[in-house]
């Protein structure tokens, strides 16, 4: 016991950052986001309560002016967000979690103490994958047999992508053992990051493993690199590239379009961003015109439903426009500054994670992980304690106690209440897929008032509506779901409505969208040349059934050979 309590820092962060990465209980609608974050959460309001309420010490805050630099995120934050109560929430749970790991890495025992648990977390992701590579543990993917806890490889290659410096860094430990484990489990880490196949974590771990040999020659050899080095260094990196490139080069070009289309949203609002949801809000709309102005499009075949810009930078500057995003890279920035002098060999770990986060935020959408996020501040806060700055202490007085427990308290309610509104949606919408729809839509309202502002709870409320024949509540609540997120299905969704209640002209109008923003897809044109079948406009069904016609296939499915041969017996028939 005398030893738990005596590392009981140490235990905590293990806990919290294990609870972010496995505790994924399967009742909750989307498991591998909101069972961590909850778990973050009342983990925070845990450390608070441990660290700062039963303590006497004194508080250690960052300096003045990081404090300012945090204040006027947070109000621009919440500005953008239309200020909306649970997104100041979210951000002020970072801040809150920020000023903690600060508290504890104030103590230059607990820094030395804390690095070494990234080991222990990057050996058990190993283990995880490791069981799903020999057919013990399930993938929750559906095609990919690697993907750690988390339903794609991006999360678990970013994962383990971020904690390779860690282990990197027990190679130079004074211990052979310790060495030696160091070098197997980063030969491991390198191994499941390639066998995930995700290109942006096999760039971070690259340019990782390149920095870091490339110290340790210089420090083990003096060896001193000329401008050939760093040449055929770079060539490298470009073959590298390149081949990354060809290897799936369908879904590098589908996301050249993507970034064409979100350096178009940013030219429309660049200076302050189009605030909350501003992305699924609005992307979809704008691939829409992209295909309307430009119908014989390369890209054409490529385009898909799209959630993430698959680069966070301009995700940053959409939302939240260029004013966001110096703002960020402010609080980002500030603590690599700050912590310069110091060149120990922990502070270079910590920097390479960093700069595999930062790899990785280029070519995919890491911050969707609470795993992701919270080391991010874990790291920022380690630099920022490590370095120069001056630092702020206060009394640990009754006020700061009552504050600290306020703010406790407040993260476990809304933990709670989260918990049980998410456990909730998860309920009803398994017993309206068995069949039980009519009897959960009293449910579905209640919670309405709960989760009105979640684009994929709205879409399926619609969804559910529309099953039931309320066709007109259902295209209601689907409009809402329009302003937060631009979808394909819900365009098909909202089509459906109007179709049932006779809005031919809506009917039209919502096809035309839907088929512009995937011109992939064959159901809306056939839906398209149906209505005008029904309504009487033949001339333009037997266009449009030409064109479905000869319309090329990307992935081949009896649904579309259904759809073709129903499309050319109409030609047929209307020819003769």
């Amino acid at each position: 016991m005398r030893f738990v309590l005596k590392h009981i820092s140490f235990f905590y962060f293990l806990v919290l950052l294990a609870g972010t990465l496995f505790f994924i209980p399967p009742i909750f609608v989307n498991r591998f986001t909101v069972g961590p974050s909850l778990w973050l959460q009342i983990g925070i309001a845990i450390g608070l309560l441990f660290f700062i309420v039963m303590k006497r010490e004194r508080i250690h805050l960052p300096g003045y002016k990081f404090l300012l630099i945090v204040l006027i995120f947070v109000l621009y934050f919440w500005w953008r967000e239309k200020w909306n109560s649970d997104a100041l929430f979210s951000v002020a749970l970072y801040c809150t979690a920020f000023l903690l790991f600060f508290q504890l890495y104030s103590d230059k025992i607990n820094r030395n103490k804390l690095i070494s648990i990234y080991t222990p977390i990057a050996v058990l992701l190993c283990v995880w994958c490791g069981g799903q590579l020999v057919g013990w543990i399930p993938s929750f993917h559906n095609t990919l047999r690697i993907s750690g806890p988390f339903d794609n490889p991006a999360g678990i290659s970013v994962s383990l992508s971020l904690l390779l410096p860690f282990t990197l860094y027990k190679i130079e430990h004074k211990n052979k053992w310790e060495r030696v484990l160091g070098i197997i489990i980063s030969a491991i880490i390198i191994f499941f990051v390639l066998k995930s196949g995700a290109r942006a974590a096999i760039i971070a771990i690259t340019l990782i493993s390149g920095i870091y040999i490339t110290r340790w020659i210089k420090i083990r050899t003096n060896v001193q690199f000329s401008s050939v080095h760093y040449f055929l260094m770079f060539a490298v990196g470009i073959m590298l590239f390149t081949g990354l490139y060809l290897m799936k080069k369908d879904s590098a070009d589908g996301r050249i379009l993507i970034w064409k289309c979100t350096e178009q949203l940013i030219e429309d609002k660049p200076v302050f961003g189009f605030g909350r949801n501003g992305f699924t809000a609005n992307y979809m709309n704008k691939q829409a015109l992209y295909f309307t102005k430009y119908p014989n499009s390369k890209y054409a075949m490529l385009a898909d439903n799209i959630r993430q810009p698959f680069n966070e930078y301009l995700k940053i500057t959409v939302e939240y426009g260029i004013a966001g995003f110096i703002l960020v890279s402010l609080i980002l920035f500030y603590p690599l500054y700050h912590s310069r002098n110091n060149t120990s060999r922990v502070l270079f770990a910590v920097r390479l994670s960093l700069l595999a986060i930062a790899t990785c935020a280029m070519f995919s959408y890491p911050f969707n992980y609470p795993f992701v996020r919270i080391m991010l501040v874990m790291l920022l806060s380690y630099l920022l304690a490590s370095g120069n700055d001056c630092k702020i202490e206060i009394a640990n007085n009754l006020f700061v106690k009552s504050l600290t427990l306020l703010i406790s308290t407040g993260l476990i309610s809304a933990a709670v209440f989260q918990g049980i509104h998410e456990r909730e949606w998860h309920t009803i919408a398994h017993k309206s897929l068995s069949g039980q729809t009519i009897k959960m839509l009293p449910r579905y309202s209640s919670l309405y008032t709960h989760m009105q502002h979640n684009d994929l709870f709205l879409y399926n409320y619609a969804a559910e509506l529309n099953v039931a024949g309320l066709y007109d509540e259902s295209y209601k609540i689907a409009r809402e779901c329009n302003s937060l997120w631009a979808d394909y299905d819900l365009q098909m969704l909202m089509a459906d409505n109007c179709l049932q209640l006779q809005q031919y002209d809506k009917t039209e109008s919502h096809l035309k969208k839907a088929a512009a923003m995937c011109p992939v897809k064959f159901m809306p044109l056939y839906r398209l040349a149906e209505l005008y079948m029904e309504t009487g406009r033949k001339n333009e069904a037997m266009i449009l059934a030409q064109i479905v016609e000869e319309k090329d296939v990307k992935i081949p499915s009896s649904v579309i050979s259904s759809i073709k041969i129903k499309m050319k017996n109409f030609v047929n028939k209307s020819e003769q």
